[in-house]
């Protein structure tokens, strides 16, 4: 209860409109009054050689060896459950 108490006194405190003034003010600077400094242009030279044009590798097309020995059997469905200890079962 005394907890109780103390957190709305504090509320309360926190929300009342404070009266302290302040009494220093950060200063002001005038803007600055030069002027930037005004570089000419870089020209660079063109390079001397082509850039080089690479080709695409060629790779063969994979040869996959397709295993018909399970043609007839068709999977239905699957399920892979995890457990809280940490096992699991497949099916």
């Amino acid at each position: 209860m005394k907890l109780f108490f103390i957190a709305a006194f504090l509320a309360v405190a926190a929300a009342a409109p404070s009266s302290y003034k302040p009494e220093y003010k950060a200063p002001s600077y005038p803007a600055p009054s030069y002027q930037a400094p005004k570089y000419p242009t870089p020209s660079y030279p063109s390079p001397a050689y082509p850039a080089p044009a690479y080709p695409a590798p060629a790779y063969p097309a994979p040869a996959y060896n397709k295993d018909n020995k399970y043609a007839d059997i068709t999977i239905t469905s699957q399920s892979d459950e995890r457990n809280l200890d940490g096992s699991s079962q497949w099916r």
